[in-house]
């Protein structure tokens, strides 16, 4: 064996031990063709390289020649991009409401205190502006892959990640479902397309969300007033950033699967729980960073709410996570045994 051909095999152990049994002769010896007249300091090309690593990914991820365990992470992966989009487009939706209440193209009942961010026609109000339209990208990009456009949702997901990046502290809950949905939908899954209602879900809710949320700006607004602020809306505030509004969301699908699982056999799922699961780590570090060391009263208040967020996302997160992998498809040893 050649010192090239021995570089070769490495590389190719990133591959399934399946695949790589009935593949590895095949697909050394085109490398090696491929590859020409070599001698000891010959190396793989990093296309080769890389391409091997794609397929290896695509293989894990429920593409053509793998294991029912490893379709069964393919769709969890897939989900996890899903809701990740959902949820973030629902929030979309409140975020373009925002910024058409401060432009004063969608009326409000009462002020909402906020002035459009720099001079008219300056610079600095074309970007602030092109900064909060940039929601619309999300909606774009669930709408998309609902509709059996993973491209297009690949696309614009990675443009609205790079945007808010920039500019919100949140961003970490957009990483993992946009690295999801760029692992996921690959070249070997066919594209799917989920009914239109659900296309319009998140978006539905991301209206009525806006209409609470703005009921409870005006309630707070008038409590502010109050000798006895902030009274018991400290207890709230920590639900309504975008990461304590996730939290809220997954405690409520966790709980919610768990009845399922527990009631309705028949629609248990490796896919869900491990999906929810995933999602729980970027909530529970994004929600674990807004702690402050401040020690007045009500920051104590708001700290000792985020660190039960946390806390409960954590014991979510096993919850589903044991579920998850005691669902799973048996691997191929495991189902020999």
């Amino acid at each position: 064996m050649t010192a090239l051909e021995s570089r070769y095999r490495r590389v190719l152990r990133l591959l399934p031990a399946a695949y790589r049994a009935e593949r590895e002769e095949e697909m050394v010896s085109a490398f090696l063709d491929g590859a020409g007249p070599a001698d000891d300091d010959a190396r793989p090309r990093w296309p080769e390289i890389a391409s091997v690593a794609a397929l290896a990914l695509r293989i894990r991820l429920g593409g053509t020649g793998s294991t029912p365990r490893s379709r069964a992470w393919g769709r969890t992966v897939r989900l996890t991009a899903l809701i990740g989009l959902a949820f973030q487009a629902a929030m979309s939706c409140v975020y373009l409401a925002q910024t058409l209440a401060v432009y004063g193209v969608l009326p409000l009942p009462y002020p909402t205190g906020e002035l459009p961010l720099g001079e008219p026609a300056s610079a600095e109000r074309l970007w602030h502006l092109t900064r909060d339209l940039s929601s619309a990208l999300w909606i774009v990009a669930y709408v998309a892959l609902v509709r059996g456009r993973p491209g297009i949702a690949k696309a614009t997901s990675v443009l609205g990640l790079v945007v808010y990046a920039l500019s919100w502290t949140d961003a970490l809950l957009l990483v993992i479902p946009t690295l999801a949905l760029l692992t996921g939908y690959h070249r070997d899954v066919p594209a799917h397309r989920h009914r239109r209602r659900l296309a319009a879900l998140p978006l539905a809710a991301g209206a009525a969300l806006f209409l609470i949320m703005t009921t409870a700006t005006w309630a707070m607004t008038t409590s502010h007033r109050s000798p006895q602020w902030p009274g018991t809306w400290v207890w709230a505030w920590s639900w309504l950033p975008p990461s304590g509004l996730f939290c809220l969301a997954l405690l409520v699908a966790c709980a919610g699967y768990v009845v399922t699982h527990l009631t309705a056999p028949s629609r248990r799922s490796p896919s869900v729980p491990l999906a929810l699961a995933i999602l729980t780590v970027p909530v529970i570090l994004s929600r674990l960073s807004s702690l402050n060391p401040a020690a007045d009263q009500v920051t104590e208040t708001l700290n000792a709410v985020t660190v039960a967020q946390a806390v409960a996302l954590v014991v979510s997160g096993v919850i589903l996570a044991v579920i998850g992998a005691r669902t799973l498809p048996a691997t191929v040893r495991e189902a020999a045994e």
